[in-house]
């Protein structure tokens, strides 16, 4: 009994299917048996449609109603025919053509009736043909018509009595069939629950636990079917599970050096291929990091260097140098300045400046021209040479623990604005990555920037020497000055007399500028700002342009749009008239607004800088969409409206209060096409009326016009013959109730008509025939 339970309980789930299949097409069998041997089928359905039926197919033939019915006297006689004959030779019968199966009893008990029946169809014809009249065969006929349907009534018991019986073998085979369907529904419903519910219960039960994060819990269940299986691996998921949440705990926690357990060699655990991708991602992150820390340390340190040492030259070069060396974790460097010629025909020298090493200020002065080995060819191409393999006699390291070579050199130009001020060479035993090479690029413009504000200012200070000098000088001029002062006071007073001018000009200019919403910049060709009015500086007001103003750098601020303004504004340099308009978002908000950016030339036709007016056009480009919206609406319902209108065959048009044709459909078009008439939206409906018919319609129309609604039956005279067509024509309203023209919808309703009457004439036919009964 336990092996018979165990087997059982391994029986493997395709099998059931297998089994309820089976026991499916048993019932479907069934079925079909029960169906094809009992109930009310289409030929019992059948039987009581025509034989049940036949006393009153038959009736128009009845003495009483022949004369009535004299016309149709051949075709009743065939209705008749064609029903005695398909049970007893078989045929087809009823609307749907069903084919009639014969049986022996009913087909005998027909063929009886045939006896009866071909007496009365002779004499039927006779009065067909006019061999007879129906008064004087009255009698012959009353007789012969009594004895069929005498006989007939026969047939019609025994029908009823089919049909009957046909019954209760279909109630015999239902009840048959009900059993077996109980019997398979109890099979199912035991093999089902014992093999499938209960172990999905079970299983329901773990996954739930499993669910809420209870990954120790597993599923107590060791079937071998297809359950079993996804027990097992319901388990070795929440293994997996464990494992991967143990992982990314550890990750959590910053240990980015974790391994992931319970992975062989040739794993294919996909979830664990994408944590140990995000352990290598978060790990190239977190170096990223670490990197752009150093990066923005680095800037930091050296701009407190820069802005402390920008009043020696040497000195500087000396803090740039050893700080970079230090910084950088490098051996020795150097720093070299490029010389500033007064005279054209003096060679621009590239002057070593500073060289470090090992803690150590190095103090040697070196001249170098312009191509000259590899810083003076670093600076003749503007680029910077980084050496992995350096030349043995390039430079030597030396230490504490002797003299050695480096193994990468890094030399770097220092460029501001595409002009080189200065180089920086870098020598290492140790390769030096790539960010640190990005690093020293970086700060190489501010150096530049500093060296040369540095130059200027020791330029300065000789300068004031120079002018120290000569204030000695001046004062020995000093009473020649004085006779020259009367004639400058005069100059002077000229002078104060043009700036009174130029004030009240720039002050008007101001007003004019300012007294408007248009937007307006004025920028020189080095992308300087020289005039904001106070219209944009109010709009950037709040927003990430806020610190522009008169002197700064119209592209310094834009952002991702720096390289598409720029290029608006070379184009404008060139001579270039730009208009256009761009969708902004300067507030958050999204806006249009409309550029007018336009070349500042001086009386030579030099151009000297750009102006950028702009204006907010959102309301009006908001209508044009609004427009193009409304224009695809139109569009669409006109689509539609025609759709509606041509896709029937009545006809269909509408005027307006003048008369005149808004809309027509095809099928009118076409009618009158055939009279030679174009009929299309525009054209007066009374130009193309008949002159007998004018009148009748305008009052038709008139009538719509005020309001009222009117359907209109009228027949037509044709060649083919007559038509009954329905009009009807009502008032359209707009969106305030007011008439504004009329639809006209015409409909041929001939065959409803003539529909309507033969039901008519049918009823009343039936209401005799329910009379006499």
């Amino acid at each position: 009994m336990a092996n018979w339970r165990r087997k059982l309980y391994d029986w493997k789930i395709r099998n059931l299917a297998y089994s309820m299949g089976l026991g499916i097409l048993l019932l479907a069998i069934a079925i079909y048996l029960v169906i094809s041997h009992t109930g009310v089928n289409q030929q019992s359905l059948l039987r009581t449609k025509t034989l049940g039926n036949l006393d009153n197919i038959s009736l128009p033939l009845a003495p009483q109603y022949l004369a009535e019915n004299k016309e149709n006297i051949s075709s009743n006689i065939r209705e008749v025919e064609r029903i005695l004959f398909a049970y007893t030779k078989g045929g087809q019968l009823g609307t749907d053509k069903i084919e009639v199966k014969t049986q022996a009893e009913i087909k005998s008990a027909v063929e009886d009736l045939i006896k009866y029946w071909s007496p009365l169809k002779e004499e039927l014809y006779k009065i067909q043909d006019g061999e007879n009249s129906i008064d004087d065969a009255r009698s012959e006929l009353e007789k012969k018509y009594s004895l069929f349907i005498k006989e007939l009534g026969k047939v019609e018991n025994l029908v009823e009595r089919v049909n009957k019986e046909e019954e209760k073998n279909e109630t015999f085979y239902t009840i048959l069939l009900f059993v077996y369907i109980l019997l398979l529904s109890s099979f199912i419903y035991w093999i089902v629950k014992y093999l499938i519910l209960n172990p999905i219960y079970k299983i329901s039960l773990s996954t739930r636990e499993l669910a809420k994060g209870n990954l120790s819990k597993k599923i107590e269940y060791n079937s071998k079917n297809e359950l079993g299986y996804i027990a097992q691996n319901i388990n070795s998921m929440a293994e997996i599970l464990k494992n991967a949440t143990d992982f990314t705990t550890k990750i959590g926690e910053g240990k980015l050096d974790a391994e992931y357990q319970g992975l062989d060699e040739n794993h294919d655990n996909s979830l664990a291929t994408s944590l140990l991708q995000m352990r290598g991602k978060m790990q190239e992150s977190a170096k990223a990091d670490k990197e752009r820390s150093w990066v923005n340390e680095g800037l930091a340190k050296f701009a407190d260097i820069l802005r402390n040492n920008n009043d020696n030259i040497e000195e500087l070069s000396y803090q740039i140098i050893s700080n970079l060396v230090k910084f950088m974790e490098a051996n020795q460097g150097a720093l070299f300045v490029l010389t500033e010629p007064e005279d054209e025909n003096e060679e621009v020298k590239i002057i070593l400046e500073s060289a470090y090493a090992y803690e150590r200020r190095k103090r040697i002065k070196k001249e170098i021209s312009i191509g000259e080995g590899l810083v003076g060819q670093s600076v003749q191409e503007g680029d910077k040479l980084y050496l992995t393999e350096v030349p043995e006699d390039y430079v030597e390291i030396k230490s504490g623990l002797g003299d050695t070579l480096p193994r990468c050199v890094l030399i770097v130009p220092l460029k501001i604005n595409d002009e080189t001020k200065g180089v920086v060479e870098i020598a290492s035993i140790q390769e030096i990555p790539p960010y640190k090479i990005d690093f020293v690029e970086k700060l190489g413009e501010n150096i530049a920037s500093t060296i040369a504000s540095t130059k200027t200012n020791e330029r300065t200070k000789k300068l004031l020497a120079e002018s120290q000098e000569m204030t000695e000088q001046m004062r020995s001029q000093e009473e020649e000055m004085r006779q020259n002062m009367e004639e400058m006071e005069a100059t002077q007073e000229e002078m104060g007399r043009a700036q009174t001018e130029m004030a009240e000009k720039e002050a008007n200019l101001n007003a004019l500028i300012n007294n408007t919403t248009d937007s307006i910049i004025l920028i020189d060709t080095d992308y300087k700002i020289i005039l904001m009015n106070d219209v944009i500086k109010n709009r950037y007001k709040g927003t990430q342009y806020e610190k522009m103003k008169e002197g700064s750098n119209a592209l310094e601020m834009l952002g991702d749009v720096r390289d598409e303004w720029k290029g608006y504004y070379d184009r404008v340099f060139k001579g270039e008239f730009l208009s256009f308009t761009i969708k902004s978002s300067v507030k958050g908000e999204d806006s249009y607004r409309h550029y007018d950016i336009h070349p500042i030339k001086q009386k030579d036709g030099t151009i000297t800088g750009a102006s950028v007016f702009s204006r907010d056009i959102t309301k009006e480009k908001q209508m044009e969409m609004q427009r193009e919206e409304n224009a695809k609406k139109l569009a669409q319902r006109e689509f539609v409206l025609n759709g509606m209108i041509n896709n029937t065959e009545d006809t269909y048009f509408a005027i307006n209060t003048n008369y005149e044709i808004l809309v027509v459909n095809d099928v009118l078009k076409n009618r009158f096409k055939e009279s030679g008439v174009d009929l299309k939206p525009g054209l007066s409906i009374l130009s193309i009326l008949p002159e007998d018919q004018l009148e009748k319609w305008k009052a038709r129309y008139d009538k719509a016009l005020a309001g009222e609604k009117l359907r209109i039956e009228e027949e037509r005279e044709l060649k083919t013959g007559n038509l009954t067509i329905e009009t009807r024509c009502e008032p359209i309203l707009d969106d305030k109730g007011q008439v504004i023209g009329v639809s006209t919808v015409s409909k041929d309703i001939t065959e409803l008509k003539k529909a309507q009457e033969e039901k008519e004439k049918l009823q009343k036919e039936l209401d005799k025939l329910k009379g006499k009964k």
